[in-house]
């Protein structure tokens, strides 16, 4: 499963942490895992300023966390994908999990 946490302060979204697998299809063949992929990696590669985040990709695993005040696009980057990432949730509650860190 294919486990996503966020963390939101003052309304912002400050961190996207997903890690795990879906294990939905073989390898290459998953269509969970790559929804998942592309819009991680699409939404790191929309965000405007690069230096206001660390980005961590590790073995298949990824983590956004905001080090700085986030500007008006970025913040609607931020939500964009975790609002993509919970309609995944919504058809294929099996193999991933979206959760807000408390």
């Amino acid at each position: 499963m294919i486990k996503i946490t966020f963390l939101e302060k003052d309304n912002k979204i400050v961190r996207i942490k997903a890690n795990g697998h879906a294990l939905f299809a073989e390898k290459g063949k998953d269509i969970v895992c790559s929804a998942v992929s592309a819009i991680l990696v699409g939404g790191c590669n929309a965000l405007t300023n690069h230096k206001n985040y660390q980005i961590v990709i590790e073995s298949g695993d990824l983590t956004i966390d905001t080090l700085d005040n986030l500007n008006k696009n970025d913040e609607i980057v931020m939500r964009t994908i975790l609002t993509q990432l919970m309609t995944i949730e919504d058809s294929y509650k099996a193999y991933i999990s979206v959760s807000k860190e408390m």
